[in-house]
């Protein structure tokens, strides 16, 4: 496709409607030009594709699996979106986007949002907290990304600190029940 063609597909596909059948969408398409289109998206259509869930959970979770063969960096991307409070974490029958937070190192924005997520989360979200527990402890234990996951917590607020301390020690130290 040309960068004309590129951009009218970009701009059908970015229409706000649900996110059933992006991915099938992309796939119709030569894998370069997909790429070009998901790598090309503003973290507001991002933001708009993941966390429109009304029953769209198994949709965007197939979409952003779709990803990470196209786009890494784009998978990340719409990963990171997903760590939202406001819409609670991403969960379907399809949980690869976890697997691959809890096997791959992953980019340090994707790690801080992470971290964010896992402080701001409140308490009455427990299986909320017991997954994003699992990402802080695979990270931390088997990425040695414990520092960098402390440097986060030291951002916070002097008032909310020790919480956040050791709520992220909780986490560490505690057996994740989850296979994703």
């Amino acid at each position: 496709m040309n960068a004309q063609e590129l951009n009218e597909k970009k701009q059908e596909l970015m229409k706000p409607d649900w996110t059933e059948n992006l991915h099938h969408a992309l796939e119709e398409l030569q894998p370069a030009d997909a790429k070009e289109i998901v790598e090309s998206m503003t973290d507001k259509e991002i933001n708009s594709k993941v966390n429109n869930r009304r029953f769209q959970q198994d949709y965007i979770a197939d979409y952003i699996e779709y990803l990470w063969d196209i786009s890494e960096s784009s998978f990340w991307k719409h990963v990171k979106a997903t760590l939202n409070l406001k819409n609670h974490l991403l969960k379907s029958d399809n949980m690869f986007h976890f697997k691959m937070l809890c096997s791959e190192s992953i980019p340090d924005d994707v790690l801080f949002a992470v971290t964010k997520y896992a402080i701001e989360c409140p308490d009455e979200e427990k299986d909320n907290l017991e997954i994003i527990g699992c990402v802080i402890k695979a990270q931390a234990e088997d990425f040695s990304r414990l520092e960098e996951i402390k440097k986060c917590v030291s951002l916070v607020d002097k008032e909310k600190y020790l919480l956040a301390e050791s709520r992220i020690n909780e986490m560490i130290n505690r057996e994740c029940n989850y296979t994703f």
